[in-house]
């Protein structure tokens, strides 16, 4: 039986459609492309729909848009593609967001043990946690501590005896736990060191200090993560919303647990995700078969699953790094072979590997030093991988010969290039030596080799700040003022480069973003000045105007 409507409901039904959004043109600014591998600007870009719908002579993209469309001028101010996170924890930037911060300056002002105790006090008292729940910061660095060394469990039980207190390095790879925190996670005298980790011990050799190192960090972290549903919500909105405030219009979540996937998939079923956000599976773990069917899939609601993350070794600020050579000054109880170490066992590694190349999982891998580095050349080049754009996250401490064998495997390095800032001298002076500090993050010998490198903050290890971190990849300086490496300065549209259409490539999402072209999705962020124009020492201090993501603000304004 066929129904049919009446003449005055179907024009009913007419009358209620929302007319078409006309597009939105952006001129009156320098428009920079990113499309070819030399700057491109142009006068005018017109987006529609959440995509890019004409660009280039102002005159023609005004007749093309038409006349109802609305024209935002940027009076002078420089629009470039949306920034793309190219290594980043954004679910743990928004939990970092609620913890006791103990950054450092220049982020903030914790340098010495006797002010991390304070701010913890601090914390305890605003928070007015209720009776059991724990003391939790994040940011601490020893390298800038005044006593130069790490706190201790006796430090932290002099904030309280009582009450369960963890405090992460700035690194994320350490943390320091009080008395109350080891009994509350059964570690003590008798308790055996996790492969891939380390308990550091007391003048006894037995007795805990507080310090976890590694694969030992994780035995607190189940301590310390949101309670629920409804707090992992709103904590990963916040970490998306601050990404967002940088110009990111696609965040990484760099290594999700299982246990966190409930939340991630949460949020895009709400639609509550501001900016795309591509998450890394840690294959550590074991993940659910309906999970892992969806690793390489697309974007459901801004969130897909691009890849799988395994990690090799530690931070080399930590001086967990694994090393081929020594450390110049060990950390306190370590011989002066002391070299860092793995954190997974090889063997399982391999197989890893081995799987995601039959599964055709795009592989990403945290690797620091240059044992690190071997390990992974040798796994891609012996399980099957070779050709299939595995990306090398931090690849901080690789040699030359190492980076040659990478180009021709298809690694592509990820650089932790913010390192020469916020810890060169630390690298220089104890963690690397100069030499080895010289060429860390080596990125103009990546791009001479033919490798297309990206650059990332690891958020929150530092502030997701893309414009430090392009001044970083342009200046090499630390905050002694010393340049590490001249020789691995790059271009600033180099450095542009490795945070849109590299970051993009990367992940397998050039076709979409990463350049302003007509079809690819409107992702765009608006800067108050020129990069490729200013002066290159102050890159850093050029602002995000506006972030617009799929056409639409969500960060800012560009009127």
């Amino acid at each position: 039986m066929k129904y049919f409507l009446p003449p005055f409901a179907a024009l009913a039904l007419i009358a209620a459609k929302p007319a078409p959004e006309p597009a939105t043109i952006y001129s009156g600014g320098p428009i920079i492309t990113m499309a070819g591998d030399t700057p491109e600007t142009v006068e005018a870009i017109a987006v529609k729909d959440g995509k890019i719908t004409a660009l280039g002579n102002a005159e023609a993209v005004f007749k093309q848009a038409g006349k109802k469309a609305k024209r935002i001028d940027l009076r002078g101010r420089t629009l470039l593609p949306g920034f793309i996170d190219a290594h980043g924890h954004v679910s743990y930037a928004g939990q970092n967001a609620a913890m006791a911060q103990l950054q450092p300056p220049p982020v903030g002002g914790v340098d010495t043990i006797t002010k991390l105790q304070a701010a913890l006090r601090v914390w305890e008292a605003q928070r007015r946690l209720p009776e059991g729940a724990p003391i939790v910061g994040n940011g601490f660095d020893d390298s800038q501590l005044t006593e130069g060394r790490f706190p201790t469990r006796h430090d932290l039980d002099a904030v309280s005896a009582s009450r369960p207190i963890l405090i992460i390095h700035v690194s994320g790879h350490l943390a320091v736990a009080n008395s109350a925190m080891l009994t509350k996670i059964g570690v003590g005298p008798d308790s055996q060191d996790p492969k891939g980790g380390h308990i550091r011990r007391e003048a006894d050799g037995k007795t805990p200090d507080g310090v976890l190192e590694e694969t030992a960090l994780f035995l607190a972290m189940s301590a310390i993560l949101p309670s629920g549903i409804e707090q992992g919500l709103a904590s990963l909105v916040t970490g998306a919303n601050q990404f967002a405030s940088y110009g990111i219009t696609t965040a990484q979540d760099g290594r999700a647990f299982p246990e966190s996937w409930a939340v991630l998939a949460e949020a895009s079923k709400r639609n509550m995700l501001p900016i795309d956000i591509a998450v890394l599976a840690s294959m550590e773990r074991n993940w659910p078969e309906d999970v892992r069917a969806q690793i390489g899939n697309g974007y459901v609601n801004r969130l897909r699953i691009a890849g799988i993350k395994l990690t090799l070794d530690g931070s080399p600020q930590g001086r967990t790094a694994w090393l081929h050579d020594p450390v110049p000054v060990p950390p306190e109880g370590k011989g002066a072979d002391y070299r860092g170490y793995p954190a997974i066992d090889l063997n399982l590694f391999n197989a890893k590997l081995a799987e995601a190349a039959a599964k055709n999982w795009q592989v990403f891998v945290h690797v620091n030093g240059d044992e690190a580095a071997q390990a992974l050349i040798d796994g891609v080049r012996s399980q099957g991988l070779a050709g299939k754009r595995t990306i090398a996250i931090h690849n901080q401490v690789v040699r030359p010969e190492q980076l040659a064998e990478m180009k021709k495997l298809d690694i592509q390095p990820s650089f932790f290039a913010n390192h020469t800032y916020y810890w060169g001298d630390w690298h220089r002076d104890v963690a690397l030596g100069p030499k080895r500090a010289d060429f860390i993050s080596p990125q103009a010998s990546a791009w001479n080799l033919g490798l297309r490198p990206t650059a990332h903050n690891d958020s929150p290890v530092v502030p997701p700040d893309i414009m430090r971190l392009i001044w970083s990849s342009v200046n090499r300086r630390s905050q002694s003022g010393d340049i590490l490496g001249p020789m691995e300065r790059i271009p600033v549209y180099r450095a542009l480069q490795q945070v849109t259409i590299n970051a993009a490539w990367q992940i397998h999402e050039d076709s979409e973003k990463g350049s302003l072209e007509i079809g690819k999705r409107a992702d765009l962020v608006v800067l108050d000045a020129n990069p490729l124009s200013s002066d290159p020492a102050n890159l850093h201090a050029i602002k995000v105007v506006a972030t617009i993501k799929d056409g639409k603000t969500v960060f800012g304004s560009a009127d």
